[in-house]
């Protein structure tokens, strides 16, 4: 990674908030102690919280703690801060007298506006960006940044694409789903493309099924009211699940340039075939927990959870079968798992070969399953292959081993954080891990079935205890195939 050349200067908007504090500030002082951010820079925060340059300055040293106080000084001294509503524009008159006094000469460079506020302000940022015309520089590039969601449902979704298009154009806007920075869905490409061995059995021809779990120990924790608005299927599948899902089964692109991998990863969820109203019942399962224990611990029911109504029917977790609609792909499954308050937390994705046609082994001791390749995203990164040996011994017994690539054994050093390598793409007008319009939309058709299941008056999620692997519907959905859900490793 180089340096970025030309002056910057980052707008945070929301800079008090839980996605500040516990991702951006940290990502971009990661990116200045790496010699990664201009040597021109400036980074002035915004929120209603009054506070002044210094109580800032020191709010964002008690979230970074740094370890090297001569370095700490010399980044602080780009950090600003202006208190006001943002969804007032006189706010916004202050953020542009207060840049100008304090560039200077300086003011003529590239300008990132980052929104990490809620969504429902986003409208009202972008019309007074444009009031104030801060949506554009005289003399370099503006881009904005916005974290999901982008909608609540596919109307409002393309409602809020009018209204970013009406004052940005398509390559000024910048949609974040980390999940599409985190190294192993990165490694994807890679791995698939840059392999032979791999990519002539990425195809129906040899492929059985896929399976995608998704899954979290905590539950909603402070976010209940925000949550019970949301559920899983908007906070996750539309978004994470959807964009990992499109990354590891689209078609090969003809380039690494960014507009060719993102048409290849709208194509695939084109492609991705939504599970109608007529068959939800046979192809999803829907569950809430309960009560239970999490790491010995008891933990309390969703319904009990702070700012959770009572009698609340939101999912906090999925399961359910699609198929890709597409010559590769044709008659491949494809099954999802993915909710909060499960056994464990991890994120994978499994490719399970189809079993060998060769029966000699079967009179005696038939493996157990078929190979699985598995892309673990987090936690513990990496690749394991599952495949048949011969047990030592004097008889012929077969088991199942792992052969793993686990970045952490092979690479002596520590994973970009998402947070950071988004930031400088960003910066460096890179917009390929960054879903485009035509993407989000398609996402939203795939899941506004789901969302038209939820809203009928007789849905009822099922209950399963927290700390399990969800209801037993879950169970009862891939078992109707003759098939098992992979436990992760």
């Amino acid at each position: 990674m180089q340096q970025i050349q030309y002056p910057l200067s980052i707008f945070l908007i929301g800079a008090t908030g839980d996605l500040a504090k516990k991702k951006i500030l940290k990502a971009l002082y990661k990116l200045y102690t790496d010699q990664l951010l201009p040597d021109i820079f400036s980074i002035t925060g915004n929120a209603r919280r009054q506070m002044s340059q210094q109580e800032f300055q020191q709010f964002v040293k008690d979230i970074v703690q740094p370890d090297d106080e001569q370095r700490w000084q010399a980044f602080c001294q780009h950090l600003d801060y202006v208190s006001g509503d943002a969804s007032q524009l006189s706010t916004f008159e202050k953020i542009k007298a207060h840049h100008q006094q304090k560039a200077g000469q300086n003011h003529c460079g590239n300008h990132i506006w980052y929104l990490a506020t809620l969504p429902r302000l986003y409208t009202s940022v972008v019309h007074n960006l444009r009031q104030t015309g801060l949506h554009q520089s005289d003399c370099g590039w503006t881009k904005i940044m916005l974290e999901k969601p982008f909608g609540t449902d596919l109307a409002t979704s393309q409602q809020l694409n009018q209204e970013l298009t009406q004052v940005f154009s398509e390559d000024q806007i910048y949609r974040i789903d980390h999940y599409l920075a985190k190294e192993t869905v990165q490694n994807v490409l890679v791995f698939r493309f840059a392999n032979g061995i791999f990519e002539h059995l990425w195809s129906n021809r040899y492929v059985d099924h896929f399976q995608l779990t998704a899954s979290e120990t905590l539950g909603v924790g402070g976010r209940g009211e925000f949550y019970d608005g949301t559920g899983t299927v908007r906070d996750f599948i539309q978004n994470h699940v959807l964009q990992m899902i499109a990354t590891t089964l689209m078609e090969e692109p003809q380039s690494l340039q960014p507009d060719e991998i993102r048409d290849k990863r709208r194509d695939l969820l084109h492609a991705l075939q939504p599970v109608s109203l007529e068959k939800m019942s046979q192809l999803s399962a829907w569950g809430q927990y309960g009560p239970g224990q999490v790491d010995g611990q008891d933990v309390p029911g969703y319904t009990q959870e702070e700012d959770v109504p009572d009698g609340s029917r939101t999912e906090t977790a999925i399961a359910f079968k699609s198929f890709v609609d597409n010559e590769r792909w044709q008659g491949v499954p494809l099954y999802v798992r993915a909710g909060k308050r499960l056994a464990e937390t991890t994120t994978e994705i499994s490719v399970v070969f189809k079993e060998t046609s060769n029966q000699m082994f079967c009179d005696d001791n038939c493996p157990e399953q078929a190979n699985v390749l598995t892309l673990r995203v987090q936690p513990n990164e990496g690749v394991i292959i599952r495949f048949q040996v011969k047990q030592p011994g004097v008889t012929l017994n077969i088991q199942e081993v792992p052969m793993e690539f686990r970045y952490h054994n092979q690479f002596q050093m520590d994973l970009i954080e998402a947070y950071v390598k988004l930031i400088y793409d960003a910066a460096h007008g890179d917009p390929t891990l960054f879903p485009r319009s035509d993407g989000i939309e398609a996402s939203w058709q795939f899941v506004q079935p789901f969302l038209d299941h939820q809203a009928d008056d007789q849905f009822r999620p099922e209950l399963y205890p927290a700390g399990s692997w969800g209801p037993g519907s879950f169970g009862n959905l891939i078992g109707r195939d003759n098939r098992d859900w992979i436990k992760p490793l």
